[in-house]
């Protein structure tokens, strides 16, 4: 059969159509195939983006977070050359008021009310792990809202906080540095919560972890200050510190200071302006271990547990000071002795699986005293002066662990703490907590305490002191925390045993 004339040019057009539309396509996948290269190339290079800015994010928390600083989640930031600079900070005012017939020998001096605010500013920048930089800064207010004839009413400072540069897992060996004034936390603040100026390095792997520091204060911390701080001037520090998580939730800790005061000698006679008094030069050496953790077991609930043990060698010089002005003093006696202490802390706590996760603790800490220090070998503990002593029990917010008001460091003394506490809200607590304490020699007075303590020297019944602390930390930008403390003199405090005392204190801190 043939085909109408008209039949081969329909067919001639069909084939010809079928032919450009099978070019067109062909050109249309081929655009598409480049279109979509460069569209995963787009893509890769911001997933890339991404990972490297979620690593910097990881490692700005690794390298800057603190248990007691609170920070958005996402803080503020801006590009800079590649990488995020992440600004961030804190408006904290404190508020600290105490009432108390044992604060001064004047009965017209026995209420105190202090303030203090101000803003805390940081800035983080990283290159990555090589290298990553940090600095903080504080402006700060403090003010005595109670003032008595001579007292300095109120003063405006600028503090530095932790600034450093540091390079994290170098090579991948697990092996950090960093150098600047750095920031020196233990879990329970016992040994150290300080900044210093220092070089440390730390090795990292698995479950163990060690850092070793070399450190020497170069810089006034604050700008109303005449020089680095006295007792901190001339001091060389080698401080080391050891971790070992040997189960999950339990870790074995092991502590090494030494400490040695290069700072010029006073000589007896010798005049200085009361703010550069220096009571005590020394060389000493502390070594302690620590066990600590939590056990879950079950139906009853978790334990948890601490041990400090802790010793101290060396020998001291002590200064006494008279006062010949009231902005000067002179030294009028020098005193050399040899230090060979001890000391230990132990805490349990149960923590009940109910609504509200209601704990109890108890605890009992004991620093060696002497009877007769200015004889040979003065068998004190002290600690190592850069400690706070701050534990928390459970709870949302840290507290001292040895009582708010007294606040006292563990030397010649014995402490046995009990408390309850509960869980409020989402995240927030409320806790109780007794404090009794003893003298393990009778002495003229503390070490170190919030206030000077004037005892008779005969009785070691130091008194016992309630605390009552509530936190609230239920916002990602703010928290309060409000602390209600009571004391009653012991014995030791002669003809005023039995007379109590107050302190409040409010704290609130705005992130930002």
């Amino acid at each position: 059969m043939r085909c109408a004339p008209a039949v081969p040019l329909v067919c001639g057009l069909c084939l010809a159509l079928a032919a450009v539309a099978t070019h067109v396509a062909a050109v249309e996948d081929e655009s598409s195939f480049h279109a979509t290269d460069e569209d995963e190339r787009d893509a890769k290079r911001v997933v890339d983006e991404d990972e490297e800015e979620d690593e910097d994010e990881a490692l700005r928390e690794r390298l800057t977070e603190r248990e007691d600083k609170r920070r958005p989640l996402q803080p503020w930031g801006f590009d800079v050359g590649g990488r995020r600079l992440t600004l961030s900070g804190e408006y904290e005012l404190e508020l600290l008021g105490l009432s108390s017939d044992i604060l001064e020998d004047d009965p017209g001096d026995d209420d105190r009310l202090f303030l203090e605010h101000g803003i805390e500013a940081e800035a983080f920048y990283s290159f990555g792990k090589p290298l990553s930089l940090f600095a903080q800064f504080r402006v700060v207010m403090e003010e005595d809202l109670i003032s008595h004839p001579g007292d300095e009413i109120s003063t405006i400072f600028v503090e530095r906080g932790e600034m450093w540069l540091a390079s994290a897992d170098i090579g991948g060996t697990g092996v950090s540095f960093d150098v600047g004034h750095l920031d020196f936390e233990d879990d329970r603040r016992w040994w150290w919560d300080a900044e210093l100026d220092a070089a440390r390095i730390t090795y990292e792997k698995g479950d163990f972890e060690i850092a070793l520091a070399l450190g020497r204060e170069l810089f006034a911390d604050r700008t109303d200050a005449d020089g680095v701080d006295p007792e901190q001037e001339g001091v060389l520090r080698v401080i080391g510190e050891a971790s070992w998580d040997w189960r999950f939730g339990q870790s074995l800790q092991g502590f090494l200071l030494y400490q040695d005061d290069r700072s010029p000698s006073e000589r007896p006679g010798e005049v200085f302006a009361r703010d550069r008094e220096d009571a005590a030069d020394a060389r000493l050496a502390w070594l302690g271990a620590r066990a600590i953790g939590a056990i879950d077991v079950g139906a009853p609930g978790l334990f948890g547990y601490s041990l400090d043990l802790a010793w101290v060698r060396g020998d001291e010089r002590r200064n006494e000071f008279e006062e010949v002005s009231r902005r000067r003093s002179v030294v009028e006696e020098r005193r050399s002795l040899d230090v060979s202490g001890w000391a230990f802390d132990a805490a349990l706590l149960w923590l009940f699986p109910v609504r509200g996760e209601p704990r109890i603790y108890a605890g009992y800490a004991r620093g060696s005293g002497d009877a007769s220090p200015d004889q040979g070998t003065d068998h004190s503990f002290r600690q190592t002066g850069l400690e706070e002593n701050e534990a928390g029990f459970g709870g949302v917010e840290r507290f001292a662990n040895y009582g708010v008001f007294l606040d006292p460091e563990l030397s010649n003394l014995g402490v046995v703490t009990a408390g309850v506490g509960v869980s409020l809200l989402r995240s927030s607590s409320l806790d109780l907590v007794y404090h009794r304490y003893r003298l393990v020699e009778p002495a003229g007075g503390l070490l170190d305490a919030r206030f000077d303590a004037a005892l008779d020297g005969v009785h070691r019944d130091l008194g016992e002191e309630l605390d009552l602390v509530l936190a609230i930390e239920e916002w990602e930008r703010l928290e309060f925390e409000l602390i209600l403390s009571t004391f009653r003199a012991g014995e030791a405090f002669g003809h005023q045993r039995g007379d109590w005392s107050y302190g409040g204190f409010f704290a609130t801190r705005i992130a930002f």
